[in-house]
């Protein structure tokens, strides 16, 4: 094979290094690097395709469409963009015509008008708008000039920039708060303070309402001043902290036009997939434009930079290549080509458990680990940033694996960041249903992979793990057998050195016992970067994205809070300021934490508000709950939506203009396979991608409105989806008179039963019915979904056996007169003992919990204990009714 260093590519050529690693880095090329050799090499088959992409180039074709015809291969697309070439060069000279006519006919009209003096000429403009011009040459106006003129504009050169927090001095004086520009300048000057130089980013002006603010970097001995004593009193003018951050910045002359070169910056952020501006809740920007004096290299004019300020966007992984899986590889391999730069061994004894999970270090130097759910874990107190490795040496308990605390037991995972990486994976108690899966989400772009029967872990015995989370291979090594290795993920082309470190995290699922001998977290090392990220960058003045200030979670499930509509409406209400309702009255008001729920057919959902809405036309069930709080709303169904739907992302644009959310139950397409209630917090791209948040999530998802309300979307079935705007409130209620309503109402939630579904009492003995009827011996492996068919149920009522005491406790506080709540959380508090704690007789114990499998519910002796143990629940719904009807009797 013939090749050619790339010192002599560059030569033969005439481009430099940076463009030919550019174009490694959107794929156009490809280059090796021989083992031992400094310099990079190219086949004859990439030099070949170069001189094509230099033609191409010399021609104006664009990269992205360079790229088209590579990924197409066909005469078709070549074609199409000479085509496309050749249209805009066609528009090029139309608009050089437009602009050659104007000044013609401007010329003759000065000629017929008298024009004999420059000072004139804005006369004509209105000459030319009013009376003198003829019908024909009515063209002759100051917009059809600026038309023209944006047309012929070239495309703006941008930088973007990271400008470091400074502390300032500005023309701004303490007595009067005015800028006085003169006087600043007259005061650095009496003092011997030397101004900042062009170019070095210390001295900047800008427009603060009426006033132009000057503001420079305070020198070095002025700024230690200040940190030791109160020197800087004495300064007639203001100082302040300049937050700095990420900037995009472009060039021009002074005598330009530079609003129009501002408005140009912003407008030129639309569809920019990296970056957009950086607006402030409020519609403001995060700073002021800036513009700063730099070298000219043209004596008689001055030359300057104008900043704005900007922000990173999410990457979105819909928009990067796949990555490719590779088989023949050893573990020395990828131990050589991924380095280690700095090793940390974990001290068990600073780790901090999360949630209060069994952790506890033992004689011998070892730690014992057990998680019984996933929320509760192990913060190592370590921190790196990608690319990283984490080592563990453990062994699985086998025994202790019983599956009563959730419906998979045996993982092993550890999270960095918003990301989680996997080991024996999506592991149930029904064998049918074992994956033994090794599952992770790509760094950075955070899509979800899973890899079934290649993630099973060996019990009873230490095991050596190691994840290599690297920037040429993305590995899992287990007993040093390479159970998967990737390369060209996407995540290894970014700069990964610019990544915030994040903590590692570790943690299992289930109550299978974990001990450690060894963890350990290297950070490795990364390859020199020496190309600038530079782009045509796209946005508008209008504000073109906003986000809710107070993002945050929206359910803790590790405090049992499992119904995400609450979770949601609670968000909703604290940013109306509303602080009395929280997560847990909404749970007690719509009733979802006191009532048992079971479907007579189909998986409906996981509480009463989504039973409720699964009927068709039975939104109004979400304004009643909002109407309880005094609220007024609208429930504007998914149809309804999308029949005008340009309308209702401007109306959900304008609710987060004012701080408020929408709550939603549809995520039409769903590209992040989410399900279940949520909160749009946000827009980007005028409307076009929209943000949201849902269920035990920390950060915000993007969805576009194209996936979100996609065009000829038909939904599936009755279930009542759609928008909740939330609107004026009408009335302030007492918050007592809404716990005593909703306490004294239960016993027709608890008895109710319709020709689809059922709660409390009837929901219990009508799922005992079902399985001791044998509706689950004519179910197969292949079809049995445990959590659709029953553990659903187990969730419910294992969350309502505790989840309802705060609400109880409060209507307590609010009304004493209701002594008999303190018996109904008594009722509740059984239910959890017959869930899970009842001397070998409770519902997990009989195998009809978290735990239970397809054989238990064919088996008639178990199906028979378990039906008889729900009936047992059934009685303590009884009896809640009872006393709140003995009560009311009274």
């Amino acid at each position: 094979m013939n090749l050619v260093k790339i010192t002599e590519v560059t030569e033969k050529f005439g481009i430099s290094s940076r463009t030919l690693r550019y174009y490694e880095q959107v794929g156009l090329l490809k280059s090796d690097r021989p083992p031992f050799e400094k310099h990079r090499f190219y086949d004859s088959e990439n030099i070949n395709r170069l001189q094509q992409i230099l033609v191409l180039r010399k021609m104006q074709i664009s990269i992205k469409d360079i790229l088209r015809i590579y990924e197409n291969q066909d005469m078709e697309t070549l074609v199409q963009s000479f085509v496309k070439r050749m249209e805009e060069i066609d528009d090029e000279i139309s608009t050089l015509s437009q602009l050659k006519a104007f000044v013609s006919d401007f010329l003759n009209a000065m000629t017929a008008h008298g024009i004999t003096h420059i000072s004139a000429l804005p006369l004509l403009y209105e000459k030319a708008q009013k009376e003198l011009l003829s019908a024909s040459k009515q063209d002759l106006s100051m917009e059809t000039l600026n038309t023209i003129s944006d047309k012929l504009a070239k495309p703006l050169e941008m930088d973007i920039v990271t400008l470091p927090p400074m502390l300032m001095i500005t023309s701004i004086r303490t007595d009067s708060r005015k800028s006085e520009i003169e006087s600043f300048w007259d005061w650095f000057s009496a003092n011997q303070i030397p101004f900042g130089k062009p170019g070095s980013r210390t001295m900047f002006e800008f427009q603060s309402g009426e006033d132009i603010v000057i503001m420079q970097k305070l020198p070095g001995q002025i700024s230690d001043m200040e940190k030791c004593n109160e020197s800087t009193k004495a300064f007639p003018f203001e100082y302040r902290e300049f937050t700095g951050g990420m900037f995009a910045v472009s060039s021009t002359y002074a005598d330009e036009d530079l609003g129009a070169l501002q408005y140009r910056m912003l407008q030129s952020f639309d569809d920019n997939p990296s970056f957009e501006v950086d607006f402030l809740h409020n519609g403001s920007l995060r700073h002021e434009a800036l513009i700063e004096a730099v070298f000219s290299p043209e004596n008689n004019r001055e030359r300057i930079n104008i900043y704005v300020p900007v922000r990173q966007r999410k990457p979105n992984f819909v928009d990067y290549p796949e990555f490719e899986i590779t088989e023949s590889i050893t573990y020395e391999e990828i131990e050589r080509a991924n380095p280690i730069l700095q090793e940390y061994g974990i001290d068990f004894h600073k780790i901090t458990p999360i949630y209060d999970p069994h952790f506890t270090v033992l004689e011998n130097g070892e730690a014992e680990f057990i998680a019984w759910i996933s929320e509760r874990k192990l913060d190592t107190n370590v921190a790196v940033r990608l690319p990283f490795r984490v080592d563990m040496e453990f062994l699985a308990e086998e025994e202790s694996e019983e599956y009563l605390w959730g419906t998979t037991e045996g993982s092993l995972w550890f999270s960095h960041g918003g990301c989680t990486y996997t080991m024996n994976a999506e592991n149930y108690a029904d064998k049918a249903l074992k994956k033994h899966a090794l599952s992770f989400q790509q760094p950075v772009l955070g899509n979800a992979f899973s890899y079934p029967e290649i993630g099973n872990i060996p019990h009873d015995r230490y095991n050596k793990l190691t994840w290599v989370v690297g920037e040429k291979h993305f590995a899992v090594i287990l007993n040093g057998e390479v159970r998967f290795c990737g390369v060209s993920f996407p995540y290894m082309n970014m700069d990964l050195h610019l990544h915030t470190p994040e903590t590692i995290i570790i943690g299992t699922n289930g109550q299978g016992k974990k001990r450690f001998r060894s963890i350990k977290i290297s950070q490795l090392k990364t390859s020199a970067k020496t190309n600038t990220t530079q782009g045509a960058l796209k946005m508008n003045v209008k504000q073109s994205n906003n986000t809710l200030p107070n993002l945050r979670q929206i359910v803790h499930p590790e405090y049992g809070q499992n119904y995400w509509f609450n979770g949601c409406a609670s968000y909703l209400m604290e940013c109306l300021d509303e602080r009395d309702f929280d997560y847990w009255f909404f749970a007690g008001l719509t009733g979802e934490n006191f009532t048992q729920i079971y479907s007579k057919n189909y998986f409906r959902g996981s509480g009463v508000v989504d039973y409720r809405l699964s009927e068709k036309g039975n939104h109004h069930v979400i304004e009643e709950i909002f109407e309880k709080c005094g609220y007024a709303s609208t429930f504007v169904p998914l149809k309804q939506i999308l029949s005008n739907r340009e309308m209702y992302v401007q109306m959900l644009m304008a609710y987060i203009d004012k701080g408020i959310p929408i709550i939603l139950n549809d995520y039409g397409n769903n590209p992040h396979n989410r399900f279940g209630w949520g909160v749009l917090v946000g827009y980007a791209d005028y409307g076009k991608t929209l943000l949201y948040m849902g269920g035990d999530g920390t950060v915000p998802d993007s969805i576009s409105v194209e996936d979100l309300l996609p065009k000829g979307y038909v939904e599936q079935d009755d279930h009542c989806h759609g928008w909740l705007f939330i609107g004026e409130k009408q009335e302030s209620k007492d918050l007592a008179g809404i716990y005593r309503e909703r306490i004294l109402s239960l016993p027709q939630l608890l008895t109710y039963e319709g020709e689809n579904y059922c709660f409390g009492v009837k929901a219990f003995h009508a799922w005992a019915d079902h399985i001791e009827k044998g509706y689950f011996e004519k179910i197969t492996p292949e079809e049995f979904d445990n959590w659709g068919m029953h553990t659903v149920y187990v969730c419910c009522l294992a969350t309502n056996s505790g989840g309802c005491k705060g609400f109880l406790d409060k209507a307590l506080a609010l009304d004493p007169n209701m002594t008999f709540i303190s018996s109904i959380v008594e009722l509740y508090r059984k239910t959890g003992h017959y869930w899970n704690d009842d001397n070998g007789t409770d519902l997990e114990a009989l195998g009809g919990g978290f735990n239970v499998t397809l054989e238990a519910l064919q088996n008639k002796s178990k199906r028979k204990k378990i039906a008889d143990k729900l009936r047992a629940f059934a009685d303590c719904m009884d009896g809640v009714s009872a006393l709140i009807e003995q009560f009311k009797a009274k």
